[in-house]
């Protein structure tokens, strides 16, 4: 094994909505709204990477939520604490396959989740106008790409720091820590919602939509999808990488909506409970030309919709 850095940079440049070509049926804008099975269960989850022809990469205890009896999940953000909403954990120890080894290999289509090389020209990804100047165009036709998407819009980013991040809600130019609970980042709910909200009051990088903007997309299928990136040159990432679970080990009874209350408003996105059938992957010693590409919401309900992941430790290194 490598060396174990005690600190990894990561930029998550994302999430970006992924515009399609095709008008949206009514029926289908209706049914976007319904949480949907992805898949059967299967019957064992230490035997499942079998089935992928790759042995177990990692093994990691990780955070899935637990349902407190009287309360919702979820937590207070720059407001205080209310006594409704709570964020209890429950650690399990799981077995990571390496997606490196998927054949054929994963795509946003097939699995929510794909490895692209894709090197980057900018060189300081702590400048975060540099970052929109520059990075944000590179995405766009990365993710492009990735999902064949028409247009493509970059609305946020975020760099995180797993030695000195200041927690998980950061303001403009500073590092956030890594997310250790499995969770996608938009509910049936939250995905629409999002893009009304960007047409409303923008975000926070100053990406503003305006009415016209927001229901072309809204009549649109559209996709969100995040970018993760290890921003360290010349060091692959060996502490906390990300974890991707594959959507066909999913069972929609696992879902839970998860709330975050502002001062000004509420979001939401879906946490999960464990399932011994949940299969985990990720891309061991991720190099600064990568990039992970997932989808973290989908209008369609022909295909994959979420991928849940995860920061982690791995056990043993």
């Amino acid at each position: 094994p490598l060396p174990h850095p005690s600190e990894h940079l990561a930029l998550q440049p994302g999430p970006a909505m992924a515009l399609e070509t095709r008008k949206r049926p009514a029926a289908a804008a209706a049914a976007a709204e319904v949480v949907t099975g992805l898949g059967a269960k299967q019957p064992k989850q230490m035997k499942a990477y079998q089935d992928h022809g790759g042995p177990v990469a990692a093994t990691a205890m990780l955070h899935y939520s637990k349902v407190v009896p009287g309360k919702r999940v979820g937590r207070y953000i720059g407001v205080d604490d209310a006594g409704e909403l709570v964020d209890v954990h429950e650690e399990h120890l799981v077995e990571l396959g390496s997606a490196r080894d998927l054949a054929p290999k994963a795509t946003l289509d097939t699995k929510c989740f794909e490895l692209r090389h894709f090197p980057t020209k900018l060189p300081n990804f702590q400048d975060d106008e540099d970052i929109r100047k520059f990075y944000y165009a590179e995405m766009e036709e990365l993710i492009k790409a990735c999902s064949g998407a028409e247009s493509v819009m970059v609305f946020d980013h975020t760099v995180r720091n797993t030695a000195s991040g200041r927690g998980l809600n950061v303001t403009s130019g500073e590092a956030a820590s890594a997310v250790v609970r499995v969770h996608t980042d938009y509910s049936d709910t939250s995905g629409p919602q999002r893009v009304r909200t960007l047409a409303e009051s923008g975000g926070y990088t100053g990406v503003k939509l305006s009415e016209e903007e927001k229901e072309e997309i809204l009549s649109r299928e559209f996709c969100i999808v995040n970018v993760w990136r290890n921003i360290r040159s010349g060091e692959a990432v060996q502490s906390k990488p990300l974890a991707v679970l594959d959507p066909d080990s999913l069972d929609k009874k696992d879902f839970i909506t998860y709330e975050m209350q502002y001062k000004e408003r509420r979001g939401e996105n879906y946490a999960l409970s464990f399932n011994p059938a949940h299969r985990w992957f990720f891309f061991p010693l991720m190099e600064k030309d990568e990039c992970l590409v997932f989808k973290t919401w989908e209008s369609r309900i022909d295909r994959p919709r979420y991928c849940f992941h995860t920061a982690f430790d791995e056990i043993g290194r």
